[in-house]
């Protein structure tokens, strides 16, 4: 059901609730929570009452300087990026500057998050549950535990139906939550602090292959 309904939205572009409802044949209960669906996998956009269907867009298209530079070159930073090395000396080893490196770095950290909230709003939207709110350089970020796996994100989630926490949850989010707090001590991490917490609870339990294969995935 939920194909047909993409393949739909794909044909009209942009339209209505009602719109959609008298053409589909179906009402407004069955079809919104497939909307709402589609909207977490970033393939609608919902604004203003209106509903656009949103074209598939590469990871290159998105971020050219991962066009300006060679395949290679950028397979080679995304190494260094898996073993945590830093930026200067990346820019050292490849000859590049290291505001580049940084730049490319960013991307990736932000490919990583947007990855893990589509994860995290699709889970939400089958189980709703509270945050757990935590400071972190005197800013509030929302986090949220699925599957043994912790998420982060920049906006706070809010349904009538959120759930508290099971005993087993909060054990295990304690313990996780331990481990991105030692992690996450060092001032740098500050800015795009969503985007490096997203990284830091991405590496956790991961070997270099894993991390590697797994971005790399992501970035082609």
């Amino acid at each position: 059901m939920k194909d047909k309904i993409l393949q739909l939205c794909k044909r009209l572009n942009k339209f209505t609730l009602d719109e959609i409802i008298i053409i589909s044949e179906i009402g407004a209960d069955g079809l919104l929570p497939i909307l709402n669906t589609i909207i977490s996998e970033n393939k609608l956009l919902y604004k203003n009452g209106v509903y656009s269907y949103l074209k598939k867009q590469t990871v290159s298209d998105k971020y050219p300087i991962l066009k300006y530079y060679p395949k290679a070159t950028i397979d080679l930073v995304l190494k260094c990026f898996c073993e945590i090395i830093t930026t200067t000396k990346t820019s050292h080893i490849l000859s590049m500057g290291e505001d580049q490196v940084q730049k490319i770095y960013t991307i990736f950290r932000k490919i990583i998050y947007e990855q893990q909230k589509k994860l995290l709003d699709s889970n939400y939207f089958k189980n709703p549950q509270n945050a757990r709110r935590r400071m972190f350089f005197e800013k509030e970020v929302y986090l949220y535990i699925y599957n043994h796996q912790v998420f982060v994100s920049e906006t706070l989630l809010q349904s009538p139906d959120d759930k508290s926490l099971n005993t087993n949850n909060k054990a295990e989010f304690s313990k996780i939550y331990c481990y991105l707090a030692r992690k996450l001590t060092h001032n740098q991490n500050k800015h795009n602090l969503e985007y490096k917490i997203a990284e830091i609870l991405w590496r956790r339990n991961k070997k270099f292959d894993e991390l590697y294969l797994d971005l790399k995935r992501q970035v082609s």
